[in-house]
C-alpha cells in the first residue's frame, strides 16, 4: 500500500521518463543492474557515480509548524561529522572515509526484489527470493532478523574483516551512503554526553549515551528526542539521540505544539500509515517467532510495538529525569514467564522491595515486558544504587518539561529524586536500578518530500 502510494505521488508531480537516481541505493555495483535507459552509471545516468562512503547530496527537511512527520523514505536529516569504515561491507573497505553530510534515513527499508539478487546472495541466502518483500515498510532489525529466519544463516554476523548485514558496523549502506542506525564511528563512547553526529530539521542529533561514564542512557519522546543539556548548549534544548532499537534515529519531527515532549498518539496521528489497516498489522516471521507490525508506522511504544492497539506511553512523558541507568544487571533475578506481544521468552523475577519497575525489551523482533522489584537508598546530599534493598528518603519531584506531555508543560524539576524508570535495551530484559539524584534543571519547555522515485534499501 505504501508503494502505491509512493507510485501515485510521483505521478502527481508529472514525472516523466526513466528516473536513474537510485544509483547506489536501489542499483549499482554490488547491488543489481540499472533500470532501462540509465547507462552503466552515474547519479541521473549522466555523471560519475559517488566515491565509496560519499553522498550524492543529503537535502535536510524543514518542519515549520512542528510535530511534523519526517520521510518514511529518504533523508530525515544529515551527518555533521566524518567517520571511518571499521569492516569491510559491501562496496566500503576498512579505512574508508565515511563524509560528513551523509544522508541520514528512518528506520524503513523499502523491500527486496530482484534488483538486490547480488547483494542477498552476498549474505550467504542461497535463494535470494525467499526475503523478497515488494511492499517494505518494516525497520532494519526486523527485516535482518527475517533475512535470518528465512535464508537460515546467522545475521547479522562477522567473518574475519567482513561484515555481513542489511546495514554495516557504522549503522549504514549502499555507495550513496545513508545511515538507518548506529552512527558508532561518528562518535566516541567516552566522557560524558555523546556528541552531535547531524542534524534533523532544526535540532541536532547525538550519539545514544546521555552520560558514558556514569553509563546513563536517554529518556526519549516518540520521535526519538527530549529537552536537556548537550555538549554545544548548558541551557536544556530539545535534541535527538541516537537508539539501539526502533526508531533508531526519528520517529517525527518535534518538539510538541507547546515546545514539550511528542507522545506515541500524537507522532502515529502524524502518518496516514499509522493503523491504515484498520489495527490488524501484519504478521512477520523472525526466528524467534511471529511479530505483529504495522508497516511504515515509526512510532513505536514503551514496549517496542508500533502496533495501535494497547499502547503503552514511554516514560520520558511521566519522569522527572532525562535519562535512565545501563546497567543491565542491577536488582534482577529470575522466575515465571514474561509475557509478550509477539514470543515467549523465559524470566524470573525476585521481590526485594515495594517499589516496581517495568523492564522491556525492544529490538524489533517483537516485546516482552517483566515485573522486578528494585530497591535504593538516597538522600539529598549522596547518590547510591545498592544492588540488593535499601531504604529511601528523598524529597517530592515535581514534573519537568522532560515529561511534558503534549498539552501541558511543567517548569521545575526536583533537585532531589528517587526515580523507578522503564529500561530499553535492544534484544535484551533489563531492570533499572532506582537512583539518587542531584541534578537539578528548570527544562523549558510529511513527508514533505516528494520524490519521483525512492530507495529500495
Amino acid at each position: 500500500m505504501a508503494l502505491a502510494k509512493v507510485i501515485l505521488l510521483a505521478a502527481a508531480l508529472g514525472c516523466s521518463g526513466q528516473d536513474c537516481s537510485g544509483h547506489g541505493v536501489t542499483w549499482g555495483p554490488g547491488i543489481g543492474p540499472p533500470p532501462a535507459g540509465c547507462g552503466g552509471g552515474g547519479t541521473g545516468g549522466t555523471g560519475p557515480s559517488p566515491p565509496s562512503g560519499g553522498t550524492a547530496g543529503c537535502t535536510n527537511p524543514s518542519c515549520s509548524s512542528p510535530p511534523c512527520a519526517a520521510p518514511l523514505l529518504g533523508d530525515v536529516g544529515c551527518t555533521s561529522v566524518a567517520g571511518m569504515e571499521t569492516y569491510n561491507h559491501e562496496m566500503l573497505s576498512i579505512g574508508d572515509t565515511i563524509s560528513s553530510g551523509a544522508h541520514i534515513f528512518g528506520p524503513f527499508e523499502a523491500g527486496f526484489t530482484s534488483q538486490q539478487d547480488n547483494i542477498i546472495s552476498t549474505w550467504g541466502c542461497s535463494t535470494p527470493s525467499v526475503v523478497y518483500d515488494t511492499e517494505g515498510g518494516t525497520d532494519i532489525g526486523i527485516a535482518e532478523k527475517r533475512v535470518a529466519h528465512l535464508c537460515n544463516i546467522e545475521f547479522p554476523r562477522i567473518v574475519g574483516n567482513t561484515y555481513y548485514g542489511v546495514v554495516g558496523p557504522c549503522g549504514g549502506h549502499t555507495n550513496d551512503y545513508h545511515f538507518h542506525r548506529g552512527f558508532s564511528c561518528l562518535y566516541a563512547e567516552s566522557g560524558g554526553h555523546s556528541t552531535k553526529v547531524g542534524d534533523v530539521a532544526s535540532h541536532g542529533i547525538y550519539g545514544k549515551w546521555e552520560d558514558y561514564d556514569l553509563k546513563r542512557l536517554p529518556l526519549l519522546d516518540a520521535c526519538g528526542a527530549h529537552i536537556g543539556p548537550t555538549p554545544d548548549s548548558a541551557t536544556p534544548v530539545y535534541h535527538y539521540h541516537v537508539q539501539d532499537q526502533a526508531p533508531f534515529t526519528v520517529g517525527c519531527h518535534g518538539p510538541s505544539q507547546s515546545g514539550g515532549l511528542v507522545s506515541v498518539a500524537v507522532c502515529r496521528s502524524l502518518y496516514s500509515d499509522c493503523d491504515n489497516d484498520g489495527g490488524s498489522g501484519t504478521t512477520l516471521t523472525t526466528k524467534t517467532g511471529n511479530v505483529q507490525y504495522d508497516r511504515y508506522c515509526p512510532c513505536f511504544d514503551a514496549t517496542g510495538s508500533n502496533m495501535g492497539t494497547n499502547v503503552q506511553e514511554l516514560p520520558a512523558l511521566s519522569s522527572s529525569e532525562i535519562y535512565y541507568s545501563a546497567d543491565s544487571t542491577a536488582n534482577s533475578q529470575t522466575s515465571g514467564t514474561t509475557t509478550t506481544t509477539t514470543t515467549t521468552a523465559s524470566t524470573t523475577t525476585t521481590t526485594t522491595s515495594t517499589t516496581s519497575t517495568t523492564t522491556t525489551s525492544a529490538g524489533g523482533s517483537g516485546t516482552s515486558t517483566a515485573q522486578s522489584s528494585v530497591s535504593s537508598a538516597s538522600s539529598a546530599s549522596t547518590a547510591s544504587a545498592s544492588t540488593t534493598s535499601a531504604t529511601a528518603s528523598a524529597t517530592s519531584a515535581t514534573a519537568s518539561t522532560t515529561g511534558a506531555t503534549d498539552d501541558t508543560d511543567a517548569s521545575t524539576a526536583s533537585t532531589s529524586s528517587m526515580e523507578s524508570t522503564t529500561s530499553f535495551v535492544a534484544d535484551s530484559p533489563t531492570t533499572v536500578t532506582s537512583e539518587a539524584t542531584s541534578r537539578g534543571f528548570a527544562l523549558q519547555g510529511s513527508i514533505l518530500m516528494a520524490l519521483c522515485s525512492f530507495s529500495l534499501l
